[in-house]
């Protein structure tokens, strides 16, 4: 990835995430929990992310990733989904990701 091309728009999806997380925190407080939806076995929570994460779910031609890649400005869906969570303690906690593993690295990067 051309992080120099990206860098703005992945600060702007760590931030807004984690936003966007707050906001559905403090709607959820003042409306009280959500249900958990039936035949699913994930809290509130961890629908927020799943739901979140599938905004960027995506499928490119190999020629079109290559062009997204090298002159972008905006990282591709993966990585949209992967960085910003992988930086979010919220996140570990909600699914209970250990300490060091993928989606909870020992060194996050903190934004706003």
């Amino acid at each position: 990835l051309n992080g120099i091309n990206t860098q703005g728009e992945n600060i702007a999806d760590n931030g807004g995430i984690k936003e966007a997380y707050y906001a559905y925190n403090d709607w959820s407080t003042r409306n009280g929990p959500e249900p958990m939806l039936p035949g699913l076995d994930y809290t509130p929570q961890q629908m927020f992310w799943i739901s979140a994460a599938n905004t960027w779910c995506s499928v490119y031609r190999p020629e079109a990733l290559k062009l997204r890649i090298t002159t972008g400005f905006h990282s591709p869906g993966e990585f949209r989904v992967l960085g910003p969570l992988s930086n979010m303690p919220e996140f570990a906690k909600d699914f209970k990701c250990p300490l060091g593993s993928k989606m909870n690295p020992i060194k996050k990067c903190a934004v706003w």
